[in-house]
Formats: C-alpha cells, structure tokens, sequence
C-alpha cells in the first residue's frame, strides 16, 4: 500500500478561515440577532421577557445586574472564557489572575464596593471561580464578624482595596465539618507577647482554603488556643502568609497546591504548613474573645453572632443557586429547541426528500425532565432573594442587639442551602443528558458549569451536616412548642407554621376530586402537612432514642436519616411559600400571570411527584392521587411549551456566561460547535507526536527494531 503525505481535511481547514468571521461576528451579547428556530420560537409567545425577567430578580436587582453587564462588556472582562474549553489546569489559574486583575480594576474604577449587591451580581457575572471570590465571600465577612473596631481600622480598609489578599483557612487534611477536632495550635508566649503558631502532625495540616496556594497574602487562621498549657479551643487569627513586596512565603510557613481537582480549578485551593511562626498577641480576632498581656483570657459580646459568617456565605450560595441552574436550563432549551430528531409524521408524499423532524424540545418526555427545572430555577431566584432580604434585616437589628431572627437565620439558610446545592446539581446533570452526546463535550458549556458547581455541596457544610444543624432546630421548635413557649416574630418566623400544627389531631384533609391541583393554598398545605408529621415524628423517634440510651450523639445518628428527610421537607415549604407570594403579586387575566402561575403549580406537583411516598404516609395525599398528579404535570408542560424559549430568555444570561456552543442566543449552534474545535491542540497537525513514538510501532512492529538498530 502506498502512503502519501497527509494533510489537514479541507473541511477542518476551510473552516478555520471562512469561519473566522462568522465567529466573530456573533455577538455575545443577549441582544444578538437571532435566526431560525429560536426566532420562531420568540416571535410565536406572547410572553414579554422583561416583565418576567423583574419577576424572577426584583426590578431592583435586574436593573443591577444590567448596569454591571454593561460594565463587564465594556472592558471585555470575560472575553477569552472559551478557552475554557481546552486549556490545562495551570493556564485556567493564570487566565483567572488576568481576570482577577481586571476584575479588581472594575471595582475600583466603579466603586463597586460600595454597594454588597453589586459585588454579588459582579462574582454571579463572573462565571468562574477565582480566589478574589473567596477574598470577598469568606476572608472580609470573616474580619468583619471576628475583628474589633481597632482591628477594623487597621486591617479592613487595606482588605476592601485589595491591598491585601485574603482567604479562611480552617480545614484540615483530617479535619472538616468538626470544628472542635481542628489540630492546628496557637500557644500564647508571654514573654514576648506572641502566639507561636504550629500544625503539630500530618492531620493538622491546612487543606483546601482556596487562594491559599499561590494567590493570598492573608487569611484568618482557625486554631486551638492555648494559655500555659490550657487549651480554650478553637479560635480566628490574623495571619499573614506572605510577603507584600515579592510575594514570598514568610518563614516557617510552607505553602503548596494541593493538585488537580474535579472542577473549579480557577481557584488554587492549597495546604498550608506552619512550623514555630510568631504572631502579635493582638492578631487574635477579639470581637468575641480578649487575652491581655498576662494571658488572662475572657469572652466579650454575644458570641451568638459567630454564627454570621457561615450565615453569610450560605446566604451567597441560596442567593445565587437558582441562577447556576438556570445556566444549564438555558443551554439544555435552547439547543432542546434547535435539535431535531426522529421524523414527526410518515412522509407519504411523492418527493423523495428526507420527511421532517420533531424538535426535541415537542418530546413530553423531554419537556418533563426540563420544565420542572425552569421552574425551580426561578423558585430559587425568587426564594434567593428573600433570604438577602431577611439577612440584611438581620444584620440591622444586631446592630442594636437584637437577635431574636438568628436561630431562624441559621435554619432556614442551613436548609435551604443543603437542599438547594443538591437539586442544582442533580438539574445541572439532567440538563448534560438532555443535551444527548454533545452535552459532553466541554463546548457544550453545563460540564464546566456543573464541575466548577459541584463544591458548593461540600463547602460551608455538606448536605448531611446542615440537615443535622437544621434539624436539630426544627426538633426544638416541636421541643419548644410541647412545652408552650412561643417564637420570636409569630407573624413572621418561618418556623411559625410548625408550632401551629397539632400534632395529636388525627384527622387530616386530604383533598378530593381535581380543583386543589390548581389550588395554591391546597398546594401549600400538602406541603406544610408532609414536612410537620416528618418533623414531629422526627422528633419523638428522638426523644425515645434518647431516652433509652441518653447519650446524645448516639441518638442523632439514630435520627440523621429522618432529619435529611425533614430538612428538605421544610426546604419545599419556604421555597413554594415564597413562589406563591410572588405570584400573589401578578395581575391576573395576563399571559404573564398565567404561564408563571403554571410554573408555580408545576414547581409543587413535580416536588410532589418525586417525593409521593413521603405525601402518601403523612397522610397529605393518597395512593390514588398518583395519576392524578402526573396527569396534571403533563397539561402543565403543554401550557408551558410555546413560551420556553422567552422564558429561558428572562434570565438574562449572556452567550458568554454560559459559554456554550449549544445554548447561545442565537441558535447558531453546529457551525458554534464545529469552530469549536479550532484552537483544541491536537488538531494543530494532521500527524501527533502520538504516531512517531508509538503509534507507527503499533502498525509496523519492524520499525521498532530498525529504530533500535540506528541508535
């Protein structure tokens, strides 16, 4: 057989030069024109996207997000994010320092700091995760909680200028969720007025703060205090890590990257070891804690409001989730639109041309794994924003010393961020199938979007420790209740709803014919009903578990398993109670108030459908309502069908935050997604290295033997 000299294919090649100016000219930006099926798509609703899009943000927050859109586009802040698509690990961490860089630049130059809502849409907008994310979710609330007004004015005004670099080193290569088993020390010098800090063995090593690695200057330190010898547990601390002028790390202070990751691999999440580092005495963050020169040591304040920091960045989290979902949705209806497959009728005419396809979008079965999503995505959107809103009430009232919404705070953000992160990211993988096999590929954008998610289920506590810390709160309200003791804010309290239900009245209504599947206060109550039995029977399992055996972490692991359970139950019943006070808001006898009090309804019959069971043995609903509600599931989806695309649209999520040859705005998805692979390294020759050193030895073993014979 005779060989020839290959070349690159002509289509490939022809590709790369008469595509070039077609990429370049689809705009990025959600204004873009857009062509065939999406147009027809958005020229056939009646839906008006902006109504819909100040639904799902608020006016306020929409009008936010446009002004920092704009910003970003403007100084072509993420303009290179399709390099995502091949890059490796340490040229993602370098483009996310050039983007740090600009994106630092953009706040100072717009006074973004100012405002704590335009520095969340600006990290929302970013797309990717980087260490000035961390800087600004975890390192400032941190200072901003544990710090004292001298220590605030020496330190926060160089952190919110960025002229130092931050991040919250508390996790152990042994240690995580238990806090109090954190083996990093801090021993008290009294002679020289310095903590002497150590990470004693290998469990004590630093593992995961992100920016750790090669990026901050700074971090707050979690370690065990100790005064001659007495140890007072585990405390923060001002540490810096490295030098200001040449970046260096400081003596006795070992700084690594502790490898590749799944995803998220924008932040260089590192180790930290310390060997004998002295810090001032005064680096201790005494907000809440005060050692003096003598070593006597004291609390201060209301150490209640410990709690603020973590209530902060699962705030961040809730407040951003249905967003992140929204992401693959968009991508997985958009390209779901744009796909055809399978014919939709037999072609019985004479032409011999091929019959034409069905959209895959018209699939109810596609429509089943995808609308539900769009509607919990906006439930999360709307439910986000609550929270923000309840948070800064509660960051006013502390203030002035008022504490009462704290233990509310800290259960409905523990519940609602162990529940929402999971659903996120089982929806973001349900979008990758929905995408058939081009959902795989990187270009597709949801397998970036859903590694660089995947995280937010482990950090800030995963699902099982937050459904014990929620449910251990939820159990005290039924605690509380049995002994007659009312909530704070009765008119207000989210838990207010579980101290209302009497739990020894055995009658329960559970609903006949078909009218409360469109009933919303019907809905809500099945809801209500499903997480009060979970909750009250939650907790008399552990009250007998106790009893029996009094030791109280054995009757929690008895009861862990219930309290997931109750944690997402009360979860649901926040989540549709918000959804439903939205859609109180809605003129009726709209096309806008109609097709979102369909996704309402939908939002609660689907979360109904998936969890039947648990409806059926608190006695909400019965066996039989189980056709009933699919039934009811299935004329939602169809009311739902011919407006999709818009509402898909309100999210305003531009080309470039989704990142995506599938989901872009315009439709253009085969030439996207075969221009996709210009820049992949491998197709820069037609023969790889691969060939000369093994390949050819596959296909001619003698030539091994000839290569051999010539060295």
């Amino acid at each position: 057989m005779t060989s020839e000299k290959a070349s690159s294919p002509s289509l490939l090649r022809g590709a790369q030069f008469s595509g070039e100016n077609c990429m370049a000219n689809h705009s990025s930006d959600i204004a873009a024109s857009d062509v065939g099926e999406l147009a027809r798509e958005r020229k056939n609703s009646a839906l008006s996207v902006p109504k819909i899009t100040n639904i799902i943000y608020g006016q306020d927050l929409r009008e936010k997000m446009h002004y920092v859109y704009q910003l970003v586009v403007s100084h072509s802040l993420f303009k290179d994010s399709n390099n995502y698509w091949w890059i490796d690990n340490k040229q993602r961490y370098l483009q996310a320092c050039a983007t740090a860089e600009e994106f630092v630049k953009l706040i100072r130059l717009y006074k973004l700091h100012l405002d704590d809502d335009y520095l969340s849409v600006l990290q929302l907008l970013a797309g990717e995760d980087f260490f000035i994310l961390l800087h600004l979710t975890m390192f400032l609330p941190a200072m901003k909680s544990l710090a004292d007004p001298e220590q605030l004015k020496e330190w926060l005004p160089l952190a919110e200028d960025f002229r130092i670099l931050g991040t919250y080193a508390q996790t152990e290569i042994a240690h995580g969720s238990n806090v109090g088993g954190l083996q990093t020390t801090a021993d008290l010098d009294c002679r020289t007025d310095e903590w002497i800090l150590n990470t004693p063995n290998l469990h004590a090593i630093k593992w995961w703060p992100g920016g750790l690695a090669k990026s901050c200057t700074h971090c707050v330190l979690m370690a065990r205090l100790r005064i001659r010898g007495k140890d007072y547990g585990v405390h923060p601390f001002f540490l810096q890590v490295r030098n200001l002028e040449n970046h260096e790390s400081l003596k006795g202070i070992y700084l690594f990257h502790i490898g590749q990751k799944l995803g998220y691999n924008g932040m260089d999440n590192g180790g930290m070891q310390l060997q004998n580092v002295r810090i001032p005495r005064t680096h201790l963050l005494m907000r809440f804690y005060h050692v003096d020169k003598a070593g006597n040591y004291k609390t201060v304040g209301n150490t209640k409001l410990l709690y603020s920091t973590m209530t902060y960045t699962r705030k961040q989290i809730i407040w951003a989730a249905g967003c992140q979902l929204a992401r693959g949705i968009v991508i997985a209806i958009r390209y779901s639109a744009v796909r055809r497959q399978f014919p939709s009728a037999i072609d019985t005419s004479s032409s011999t041309s091929m019959p034409s396809e069905s959209q895959v979008l018209d699939y109810l079965s596609q429509q089943f794994m995808l609308f539900p999503l769009l509607s919990t995505a906006i439930a999360f959107c709307i439910c986000g924003r609550w929270v923000h809103g309840a948070y800064k009430k509660l960051m006013e009232e502390s203030k002035v010393g008022v504490l009462e919404r704290l233990t509310e705070m800290h259960c409905l953000t523990s519940s609602l961020k162990a529940t929402m992160s999971m659903i996120v990211i089982d929806g973001l993988e349900t979008c990758r199938k929905c995408c058939g096999g081009h959902g795989f590929q990187l270009a597709a954008g949801i397998p970036l979007i859903l590694a660089s998610y995947l995280p937010q289920a482990t950090y800030e506590g995963d699902f099982v420790i937050l459904s014990i810390q929620a449910g251990r709160l939820l159990l005290r309200t039924v605690e509380k209740k049995m002994k007659n003791k009312f909530l704070p804010y009765p008119e207000e309290n989210s838990m207010q709803y579980i101290y209302e239900f009497d739990p020894f009245d055995e009658t329960s209504e559970i609903p006949e014919g078909d009218a409360w599947l469109s009933d919303k206060s019907w809905l809500l109550k099945i809801f209500k009903r499903r997480a009060n039995v979970l909750i009250y029977k939650a907790a008399q399992l552990f009250s007998s578990t106790l009893a029996e055996d009094s030791n109280m972490l054995t009757a929690l692991d008895y009861v862990k398993i219930e309290l997931t359970k109750i944690t997402k139950a009360h979860a649901h019943v926040l989540v549709l109670t918000q959804f439903q006070n939205q859609c109180q808001l809605l003129k009726e006898d709209s096309t806008t108030s109609t097709i979102f009090n369909a996704l309402c309804d939908l939002y609660a019959l689907y979360w109904i459908y998936e969890a039947f069971g648990e409806f059926v043995f608190t006695r909400a609903l019965s066996a039989d309502h189980y056709e009933t509600v699919l039934h009811r599931i299935k004329e939602l989806l169809k009311i739902i069908r011919p407006h999709a695309i818009p509402l898909a649209d309100a999210f305003s999520l531009p080309d470039y935050l989704l990142n995506s040859a599938l989901g872009r705005y315009d439709g253009n998805v085969y030439e996207a997604l075969f221009n996709s692979v210009r820049n992949e390294p491998l197709n820069e020759c037609d023969i790889t290295e691969g060939y000369y050193r093994n390949i050819q030895f596959i296909l001619h073993p003698e030539r091994k033997q000839l290569s051999i014979a010539k060295l």
